[in-house]
């Protein structure tokens, strides 16, 4: 009778491929190594009976992530525990997740995966949607799991206060939100690149001067908000950020700003160069987009005495002019013949007059 196979060395053979069956029959293996080698697939493995299962893959960098997913934090029939895990890493498919290249990922990343809807934010009566959105390349740094959290339309009047690690894409939109504070107080928000909240009650964005989220985001989506006036100086990038320059996305259509002459003529060429979707946002109180207001439409104000005063100079200087030649000509006539013009001969004589007589 043959003995029942317990623990299986098959490490170090580069082997490039197993056929998918080949160890469903050893019903009583428990250990299998096939560390460095160069398969791409895990073969089928038979964890049943509920016994502990131990498999070695570490140095097997060309092994697929999407095959090992299925036993990571598994209990019961699938669950195995893997044998120098903190050595193993596993390739990210290009198909897998949305992955756009082919890349090296550590195990204990891809355990993390398995676990991310445990961390995704939760209530009473509601429950965001959480998935791993792309492979976070940092140089000098081993690649991490980008997560994308999506909470709208859940009837939310408040951002969550905790979000999963390496959150980078937050969509809160369709909800009831009125601030953002979480963004500029919360630590869970810091990485957030992409943050999606249209279709909100937010009426003000001054919160977020001075934090972390306007040095990091790449887009910022607050459509068909509450949005009256915008500080463009919060969203204004600083004079040292070389990085800016297209690398940072708002859109703000739909928001109906109380609009006057200040709008016409600075933030309508500021909504042009910054807004994306600048033809969108509207006046409040005209009903007209920002970008179709005229400066020479917006900027007439209400009359009042101080419009004519230039008039009231130019009137005073005429008659100025009027009576230095009045009293020209008099002085004229005196001294030709001898007498004054009417009616300067019936007006009093004043103590000055001696000087025009002879």
């Amino acid at each position: 009778m043959m003995t029942p196979t317990h623990c299986l060395n098959l490490s170090n053979n580069a082997m490039v491929d197993i056929e998918n069956n080949s160890f469903t029959r050893l019903a009583q293996l428990t250990s299998l190594d096939i560390s460095y080698n160069n398969i791409t697939h895990l073969p089928a493995l038979n964890t049943m009976n509920g016994r502990e299962f131990w498999l070695d893959i570490s140095g097997t960098n060309t092994l697929w992530c999407h095959d090992i997913y299925q036993y990571i934090n598994k209990t019961g029939e699938k669950q195995i525990i893997f044998n120098r895990e903190n050595e193993t890493v596993c390739s990210a498919s290009k198909t897998w997740h949305w992955f756009n290249t082919t890349e090296q990922v550590p195990l204990k990343q891809v355990r993390y995966l398995s676990l991310l809807q445990t961390e995704c934010p939760k209530g009473e009566n509601w429950q965001c949607q959480c998935s791993f959105g792309r492979l976070d390349i940092v140089e000098g740094k081993p690649p991490t799991l980008a997560v994308n959290v999506d909470c709208s339309g859940i009837q939310l009047s408040e951002l969550p206060d905790r979000l999963p690690r390496n959150t980078i894409a937050l969509n809160v939109s369709y909800n009831n939100i009125t601030v953002l504070d979480e963004l500029r107080i919360n630590p869970c928000y810091q990485d957030i690149r992409e943050f999606y909240a249209d279709y909100n009650s937010i009426s003000s964005i001054n919160k977020l001067e001075g934090s972390k989220f306007l040095d990091n985001y790449a887009l910022l989506s607050l459509r068909h908000n509450k949005i009256k006036s915008l500080p463009t100086y919060i969203l204004t990038p600083n004079a040292y950020d070389k990085n800016y320059v297209g690398s940072k996305l708002v859109k703000l259509g739909g928001n109906e700003l109380h609009c006057d002459c200040n709008t016409a003529k600075y933030l309508k060429v500021w909504l042009q160069t910054r807004i994306l979707d600048s033809d969108e946002v509207l006046c409040e109180n005209v009903k007209e987009k920002v970008v179709d207001l005229e400066p020479s439409k917006m900027c007439v104000y209400p009359g009042d005495w101080t419009d004519y005063i230039y008039y009231i100079i130019g009137a005073e200087v005429l008659m100025l002019m009027s009576l230095i030649a009045k009293v020209s000509y008099d002085y004229w006539v005196f001294k030709t013949a001898g007498y004054l013009p009417w009616p300067a001969n019936k007006m009093p004589k004043l103590p000055c007059d001696w000087l025009c007589e002879t």
